[in-house]
C-alpha cells in the first residue's frame, strides 16, 4: 500500500490540509472508510508532526448494534494509542418531537457534537473520510437536482477550526485493501443499503455502470472537481475586489452602485456580486443565506436592463431599485423618526437599552463603587453644561459624530461599514446624545472626541457600559464573504 500512503500524503501536502502541531480529530463511525482514515492518520502522525484522536456519534437508531460501533472505535483508538471521544444524538426522540429528514437530524446532530468537542477539547482540525466515489456521487446528485457540480469542498471552516477531507483521491477498493492489509476491523452500516436515500440509489444503481465504463472515473471526477473549486475560490476572489472597486454606501450604510460600472462586468462576477450583496443585507438571517436561483437571476435581468426605472420587493422590507444610472437597495421601514426609542438617562441611575445591558454616567467622584465593579468599558469625558442631560436613543439617517484626531464629524453610516457592523444590529445599538441631540458615543464600538480611556485633567464624568455581552464578537461582524473588503 506504498503507493497509496503516497497519495494521500501528497494530496495533504499539495492542498495544505496539515501543518504541524495540528491537533486532529477523525470522525469516525466505525465503517471502512473512517477506519481506514484514522488508522492513516494515527499511523503517520510522528511524519505529519500531529496530534490525533478519535470522535465517534451514536445516533441511537439501531438499539446495541450501533452502540458496539462506537465500542470498535474505541477498542481501535486503544490499540493506536489515540484519545476517544463518544456522544450520543438521541435522533429517534428528535423525530417524534420535531419531525424532520432522518439524514439531515443525523447530520446536524452529529456535527453539533464534533463542533463541541473541537472546542472543549481544543482540537483544530477535523477529518472526515470522504473519498472519490463520494465526490463522483454529491457531482451526479448534484447535476440531478439542477445545482452546479461543485462537489464536496476538500476544505472548510468549522466552528473555529477546519473540516478537511484527506481521502478525497481515494476508491473505496483500496480503503477495503489497505483495511485489510493492516488488519483492522471495520462494521458495515444496513443504513447505506437501504433505497430510501437518493445517495444509496446512485451508489448501488448508477455509479458500478459508470466504473464499468471508465474504472478511473472517480478519481478523475475527483481531480477535475477540486480544479473547479480552484477556479471557484478565484472568481470569489475577484467578484470581491472588482465589486470593492464599484460600490458605494447609502447613509442608511446600503449598497448602492453605478449601472455602467456594473454592465462592465463578465456576467460571471456579476451572479456572484449580487450574492456578495444579499449575503450583506441578510447575514444575520440564516435562512436567507442561500438564495434561490430566479431571485438572482430576476436581479441580473433589471441590473443590466434598458427598460426605464424599476422597483422589486426584497425579503425582510429590503427593496431593490433602479434608477437611470443608480442601482440602490434600500430598507423601507427604515428608521427615520428622530424620536423612536429615545431615554433620558438620568445622571447618576443605571439606563437599559433593549435588554441588552445598562448604560450609566456621573461625575467621576459620585460613581458607585458597586457599578464600577460590573462595568464592561470605562469612558472619561466632558462637556458643556447645556449639553446636558445625555440621552440614548437608535441610530437615525444623517447621524454624524466627532472622532478624536478629526476636523469634521463621521457619519454613523460610515462608521458602520468601516467597523464591519452587521445591517440588522445597527438599530439595536445604543447611540449616545447630548442635549442638543449631536452623538457623542455608540458604546461598544466607537466613542466621541470628547471621551477618553484615560481619566485626564479635564475629564469630569465618567462613563460605563455593563453587561452588554448578548452580542458575541462574530455576530456582530460581518463574516469575510459579506463585503470583507468594504
Amino acid at each position: 500500500m506504498e503507493s497509496f500512503s503516497d497519495t494521500i500524503l501528497q494530496f495533504i501536502n499539495e492542498n495544505r490540509l496539515l501543518k504541524a502541531q495540528d491537533r486532529v480529530l477523525v470522525a469516525c463511525s466505525g465503517g471502512v472508510d473512517s477506519i481506514a482514515l484514522l488508522h492513516f492518520l494515527a499511523v503517520h502522525r510522528e511524519k505529519l508532526a500531529i496530534e490525533v484522536a478519535a470522535v465517534h456519534v451514536d445516533h441511537m437508531l439501531r438499539g446495541k448494534e450501533s452502540a458496539l460501533e462506537g465500542d470498535l472505535v474505541s477498542d481501535l483508538c486503544r490499540r493506536l494509542k489515540v484519545p476517544f471521544y463518544g456522544g450520543q444524538v438521541p435522533v429517534p426522540k428528535i423525530l417524534e418531537n420535531e419531525g424532520g429528514n432522518v439524514q439531515a437530524v443525523c447530520r446536524a446532530g452529529r456535527y453539533d457534537f464534533f463542533e463541541e468537542t473541537l472546542r472543549l477539547k481544543e482540537y483544530n482540525v477535523l477529518a472526515t473520510a470522504h473519498h472519490a466515489e463520494d465526490q463522483l456521487e454529491t457531482v451526479l446528485m448534484q447535476l440531478t437536482k439542477g445545482s452546479v457540480p461543485s462537489g464536496i469542498p476538500i476544505k472548510r471552516e468549522i466552528g473555529e477550526g477546519m473540516l478537511i477531507r484527506p481521502f478525497l483521491p481515494a476508491i473505496k477498493e483500496t480503503l477495503y485493501a489497505y483495511v485489510k492489509e493492516n488488519d483492522v476491523q471495520f462494521s458495515e452500516d444496513p443504513s447505506n443499503k437501504s433505497d430510501a436515500y437518493m445517495r444509496n440509489r446512485f451508489r448501488r444503481d448508477v455509479i458500478p455502470h459508470i466504473i464499468q465504463e471508465n474504472p478511473k472515473a472517480p478519481e478523475r471526477v475527483a481531480a477535475m472537481v477540486g480544479n473547479l473549486q480552484e477556479d471557484e475560490a478565484f472568481l470569489w476572489a475577484s467578484a470581491e475586489e472588482q465589486l470593492g472597486k464599484i460600490i458605494g454606501f447609502t447613509e442608511e450604510g446600503l449598497p448602492t452602485i453605478s449601472k455602467q460600472s456594473f454592465g462592465s462586468m463578465p456576467t460571471a462576477l456579476q451572479r456572484r456580486m449580487i450574492k456578495l450583496l444579499l449575503d450583506y443585507l441578510y447575514d444575520n438571517n440564516k435562512v436567507l443565506v442561500r438564495y434561490k436561483y430566479t431571485l438572482i437571476e430576476q436581479l441580473l435581468h433589471h441590473l443590466n436592463s434598458e427598460d426605464g426605472n424599476v422597483s422589486i420587493h426584497l425579503p425582510l422590507g429590503y427593496r431593490f431599485v433602479r434608477e437611470y444610472d443608480k442601482l440602490t437597495f434600500v430598507k423601507e421601514d427604515s428608521l427615520s423618526n428622530p424620536s423612536a426609542m429615545i431615554k433620558i438617562m438620568p445622571q447618576g441611575e443605571k439606563t437599559d437599552w433593549l435588554n441588552n445591558g445598562w448604560i450609566y454616567w456621573a461625575e467621576i467622584d459620585e460613581a458607585r463603587p458597586d457599578i464600577l465593579e460590573q462595568a464592561k468599558e470605562i469612558r472619561y469625558f466632558n462637556v458643556l453644561d447645556d449639553s446636558l442631560p445625555l440621552s440614548v436613543r437608535q441610530r437615525k439617517e444623517g447621524d454624524r459624530m466627532l472622532l478624536a484626531g478629526m476636523a469634521n464629524p463621521k457619519r454613523l453610516s460610515r462608521l458602520f461599514i468601516d467597523e464591519k457592523v452587521k445591517l440588522s444590529l445597527r438599530d439595536e445599538l445604543p447611540v449616545i446624545v447630548t442635549n442638543n441631540d449631536e452623538v457623542c458615543a455608540v458604546p461598544g464600538l466607537r466613542y466621541g472626541a470628547s471621551f477618553s480611556k484615560n481619566r485626564l485633567t479635564t475629564s469630569r464624568y465618567i462613563f460605563i457600559l455593563g453587561n452588554y455581552n448578548s452580542i458575541t464578537e462574530e455576530e456582530f461582524r460581518c463574516s469575510p464573504k459579506t463585503l470583507k473588503k468594504y
